[in-house]
């Protein structure tokens, strides 16, 4: 998993963007955010591009970004 932003403040913004539900753009091609599991329990931990495939899995993002910022 990387981190998208080079400050922690980025990252987190990014985060509670996601955490919200607000529309939030893809990092790495901008595209809009999708939820994972769309037909599953609603969940707003899991986030996956339509266009690039990319999936932000905000749990293990929120422990790295802990990891490297410390």
């Amino acid at each position: 998993m990387a981190l998208y932003f080079p400050t922690r403040e980025e990252n987190l913004t990014f985060l509670k963007r996601l955490w919200t539900e607000q529309e939030t753009p893809c990092p790495r091609c901008g595209s809009v955010l999708t939820p994972l599991h769309r037909k599953a329990k609603k969940s707003n931990t899991e986030w996956k591009c339509p266009a690039c495939g990319e999936i932000y899995r905000t749990i293990h993002m929120l422990d790295e970004l802990n990891e490297r910022f410390q």
